[in-house]
């Protein structure tokens, strides 16, 4: 999943402005605007990691194997933060219990159970395919746990939902909306106001 913030993008906020940013010449705005677009990039991936976290149980630096962000220049006012997760989330991160290898007459009757929304309750884990065991915890080949089921000789490894999942959320993408409409003509308006002052070059 990625997030696209050009100028054209931000065209009301640099209409209000657009009076300061011929003052400073061509070149200055640019800069002005490469400045401000990639402060308000920052916050958006503020957002996005922080909506992901109060949406899911799993801890932070799980929920997202990367995310990058290529920044705005001068010669290109264009900023992208891209968020790569897993399709889907070993299920041991969402608050598994038990969360470690037991011997079979301890594992609980119904099997490992598992809280993946912070505003959801507890269920038992348990696979979409009929005829598998119960689930439990067991050591995976490449290291670290994983929540695992059992059909005969074969066994099922469970997972929870992408972490990029959370960010699909209607209501995750409109605070990711308001907080760049928040934060751009407030950086936008700072930029100018230092060139102005003769504070910094641009």
């Amino acid at each position: 999943m990625s997030i696209t913030i050009t100028a054209e993008g931000v065209d009301e906020a640099m209409a209000r402005m657009r009076s300061a940013l011929r003052g400073v010449g061509e070149q200055k705005a640019r800069a002005a605007l490469a400045r401000a677009i990639n402060r308000t990039l920052t916050a958006v991936r503020a957002e996005a990691v922080r909506s992901a976290r109060t949406t899911y149980t799993a801890r932070q630096k799980k929920l997202f194997e990367r995310v990058s962000l290529r920044r705005a220049g001068r010669s290109n006012l264009e900023a992208i933060l891209e968020f790569r997760g897993r399709l889907g989330m070993s299920l041991i991160h969402f608050e598994a219990t038990p969360n470690r290898p037991q011997r079979p007459a301890a594992r609980p009757a119904d099997g490992v159970s598992a809280r993946i929304l912070r505003s959801g309750s507890r269920k038992v884990a348990r696979s979409h395919k009929s005829g598998r065991s119960k689930s439990f915890i067991i050591r995976k080949p490449q290291g670290g746990y994983g929540v695992f089921v059992r059909h005969g000789q074969e066994l099922e490894m469970l997972f929870g939902p992408s972490s990029v999942q959370a960010l699909q959320r209607e209501d995750n993408q409109e605070r990711m909306i308001e907080r760049a409409d928040e934060v751009f003509p407030r950086r936008l308006r700072h930029e100018l106001d230092v060139l102005l002052s003769g504070l910094v070059r641009g």
